[in-house]
């Protein structure tokens, strides 16, 4: 069985998104011949394969299926002479959805325009709109495949022990602190979280603040204060693979964060975060049942960097002495 599944682009948070349910169809459909294809580029393919190096077969970037009414009169060259048993459409943008079924296939399911284009029925009314994006997934899967999934199973993460080896405290005592995103104007400020790591200290916790290549700056400072940065070794990342910092989240009790990636590595470990949020929207970036979230607008500030530190832990202790 030859599957192909369409997505527009992966950025991390998007690719991490997606895994359990590929996963999934690779459980479902064991013996098929998986093609991962999108308009631009997936994360899937580089720093998140590990995570999905068994599910899919063959990856197709820049596939010329765009939202362009031009591209609807065009052949598509990449997929000429390709046949699928079955394709998944995984966005709702109409004009994708028409240059993406003009692929020769034998089944065809997509959510746009409410399953209009879909060979699949929607006779349970399953919902498609205002969902989690997980949800979103699992929900398509459903309408294929007829089985439920009151649950989101949780990703297969392969086991780094040198990873987790570097951290030897106990877990439920471990907090650690992520202090960048990939946009600077989701950032609560980075003085902020050493303040509340020196107060955490102060309770017995044990801080370890996790630093992309970006937020290399902050290393000295962190080091300075006493707190261990896991992810770094003389000035240097050991490692750049997410799967590596997936395997050092499993050693921490919680995550405070900003809307970065890094807080869906730990999401995705199975770490619960508390997410301050600034710009982004809550609904669409929290990963439900292991995001708590801090809406700075809801307590009144209209910019992330004026949220009080008092605030925020009070905010924090409650929802430590709750989990």
């Amino acid at each position: 069985m030859k599957i192909l599944i369409y997505s527009f682009n992966d950025k991390i948070g998007d690719g991490l998104q997606k895994v359990s349910f590929l996963q999934e169809i690779k459980r479902i459909y064991p013996d098929s011949h998986i093609t991962y294809t999108t308009t631009n580029t997936t994360t899937l393919k580089d720093k998140l394969n590990p995570l999905v190096q068994d599910c899919i077969d063959e990856f197709i970037e820049n596939n010329c299926i765009t939202s362009s009414l031009k591209n609807l009169f065009k052949e598509n060259k990449i997929f000429k002479n390709k046949y699928f048993d079955l394709i998944i459409d995984l966005q709702k943008v109409v004009i994708r959805t028409i240059c993406l079924k003009k692929i020769s296939h034998g089944k065809f399911f997509s959510p746009a325009a409410g399953l209009f284009f879909s060979d699949f029925k929607n006779v349970d009314n399953i919902k498609f709109k205002n969902l989690y994006i997980e949800r979103f997934y699992f929900n398509i899967l459903t309408v294929i495949s007829k089985k439920n999934y009151p649950k989101i199973p949780e990703i297969k993460l392969p086991n780094i022990q040198k990873a987790k080896d570097l951290i030897h405290t106990i877990e439920n005592h471990n907090i650690g602190i992520a202090p960048g995103a990939g946009d600077p104007i989701r950032c609560w400020d980075f003085d902020n979280y050493l303040l509340v790591a020196k107060l955490l200290k102060k309770k017995g916790y044990n801080i370890y603040f996790f630093l992309g290549p970006n937020e290399k700056q902050f290393l000295r400072k962190c080091e300075a204060e006493g707190f261990a940065c896991p992810e770094w070794s003389n000035g240097e990342l050991i490692s750049k693979e997410i799967v590596f910092t997936m395997n050092l989240a499993k050693k921490m009790s919680l995550l405070l964060c900003n809307d970065g990636g890094t807080a869906w590595m730990f999401e995705f470990a199975g770490i619960k975060t508390l997410k301050i949020f600034g710009v982004t929207d809550e609904v669409k970036f929290a990963r439900p049942g292991f995001c708590k979230t801090i809406q700075v607008k809801d307590y009144g500030f209209s910019d992330i960097k004026d949220f009080p530190v008092n605030t925020y832990m009070e905010i924090l202790f409650n929802f430590i002495q709750k989990n």
